[in-house]
């Protein structure tokens, strides 16, 4: 027959353990979404679309104010 020294040990030992898999799923979890390399394609052509239309934006912008010399 066994006994615990601490009544609370079980607890303690029980809330560890639920921890540390929390942690490990979330470093799954931020993996896969960091080495996702469809998703890091997608996310660099929508940012060059994004620079290309403020781009087009701002000459638009330059070319209906006036502008003096």
């Amino acid at each position: 027959m066994t006994a615990t020294i601490n009544p609370g040990t079980g607890f303690l030992a029980g809330a560890a353990v639920r921890t540390g898999l929390g942690l490990a799923g979330w470093g799954i979890r931020r993996s896969r979404r960091l080495g996702d390399r469809d998703r890091q394609l997608s996310r660099i052509e929508a940012r060059a679309a994004a620079e290309r239309a403020l781009g087009e934006r701002d000459a638009l912008l330059r070319s209906a104010v006036f502008q003096p010399r």
